[in-house]
């Protein structure tokens, strides 16, 4: 009969079976690790590259517009000027835009006769065009006349204000009778801007 034998395998070998079995596991968590690295990498790759079309759309800002009177401008017309009478104008000012707008104004005279360092000016918000009186004069220089904080208007609104211009008493007589020009320009600046 045959001889079977039941040998029982050395310390040395089980050693380097182990060994082997370790290295062979470690090979293949390392492969399945590079696999599911490279996996990852081609999903994030086509994430990061992927495209879809998008409608049509517009961005506009607010519309923004200032009237002065009946348009852009107004000319104040001419009016005559004494220190015994002051010169009064009304004028509205109406917010045509889609935002509110903070309100400014100036006054700058180009030269002017020998009385225009003496004239005086103020500008002030009235109720309607009749408040508009020359009880409502100032002590301040009209060249470079500002009031910095006129008022906000919101969209659509109109206000009034009244310009008073005035001259000392005494005034020096020469140039009396001559013209003296100035421009009042109110500035509007969009809130939330």
């Amino acid at each position: 009969m045959g001889r079977f034998s039941s040998r029982q395998p050395s310390e040395a070998s089980k050693r380097s079976s182990s060994k082997w079995r370790t290295i062979l596991v470690s090979l293949l968590a390392s492969a399945a690790a590079v696999a599911l690295g490279v996996s990852g990498a081609g999903v994030t790759f086509a994430f990061l590259n992927a495209s879809a079309p998008v409608a049509q759309g517009t961005v506009q800002s607010a519309g923004f517009g200032i009237r002065i009177g009946d348009g852009a401008s107004a000319a104040l017309p001419t009016k005559n000027l004494s220190p015994a009478s002051p010169a009064t104008w009304a004028f509205s000012v109406t917010n045509t835009g889609a935002a509110p707008a903070d309100l400014a104004a100036r006054i700058a005279t180009p030269g002017g006769p020998a009385y225009a360092a003496s004239a005086r000016g103020s500008l002030t918000q009235v109720a309607n065009e009749a408040a508009c009186t020359t009880a409502l004069a100032g002590t301040s220089a009209l060249n470079g006349y500002a009031k910095p904080a006129l008022g906000s208007l919101a969209p659509g609104e109109t206000k009034i204000f009244c310009l008073v211009v005035s001259l000392p008493n005494p005034l020096p007589a020469n140039g009396s009778g001559s013209a003296h020009s100035f421009t009042l320009t109110i500035d509007a600046v969009q809130k939330g801007a």
